[in-house]
């Protein structure tokens, strides 16, 4: 498994400051050029009305640039051919897996029925990943078991996994991610995230770390409703 790397990784204030930045800069482009075209030596001193459409024509530059900005850099990237390969499962029933977790106990998906189910796939040497964590722990911390089961999947041997958890006061089962069926086992970039409602159906997957306000309405929120559709064939669908 390897890091997603995506923009989405970039916070929105860091987004926001590269925006404002580059709007500022074109704006004093702006405004030195018509400074230029009103200095005396060219054209002598403006008058009121014209400083009045002046002003209204940088503020309207201005709006323009930072609407600009703000759309390229708060947009999120395409998809790429993996990440359209695992949405191509929103909507379809979740095929049955069985991990044994760093404990030795089995969990099997289809025993999980009844209960929203949050697969979180993830590595102890993924920066991403750890962001998250904090989030997972409140997570189990503030729901039901009987109602929300949280499962951390990662190709990290036991050991180590064990490890990671005593040191960080992981509170929900983690286990070895191996001898998986399709869409688990074709997931090369981590983090990702599937959430699979109480009826066994794939609901949402999602990339990149999550942040808890995420997390807790997949926790929450009602069911897929509809009817589930049929597995997406090698590729997507």
């Amino acid at each position: 498994m390897e890091i997603a790397r995506t923009d989405r990784q970039i916070s929105r204030t860091k987004r926001l400051s590269v925006a404002r930045s580059l709007c500022g800069y074109r704006l004093a482009a702006v405004i030195s050029s018509q400074m230029s075209s009103d200095s005396p030596a060219s054209a002598g001193q403006p008058q009121p009305s014209r400083r009045f459409g002046l002003a209204l024509s940088l503020l309207a530059v201005a709006l323009a640039l930072l609407a600009y900005e703000s759309f390229y850099y708060f947009s999120a990237p395409p998809l790429s051919a993996e990440q359209k390969a695992l949405v191509a499962w929103e909507g379809v029933r979740a095929p049955d897996f069985s991990v044994t977790n760093i404990d030795g106990q089995a969990i099997r998906l289809a025993d999980l029925k009844g209960k929203r189910v949050i697969v979180n796939f993830w590595a102890t040497w993924c920066v991403p990943c750890l962001e998250e964590v904090p989030n997972f722990i409140r997570l189990r911390a503030e729901t039901s078991p009987t109602n929300v089961v949280i499962l951390g999947l990662s190709t990290d041997d036991a050991t180590a996994q064990k490890t990671f958890a005593q040191r960080n006061g992981i509170n929900y089962p983690l286990a070895v991610l191996q001898n998986v069926p399709s869409p688990y086992r074709d997931i090369a970039k981590i983090p990702v995230t599937l959430v699979i409602d109480r009826n066994g159906v794939i609901q949402h997957v999602v990339f990149s770390a999550q942040d808890f306000r995420t997390l807790k309405k997949f926790a929450v929120e009602p069911d897929f409703a509809g009817v589930a559709g049929a597995a997406p064939a090698a590729g997507g669908r």
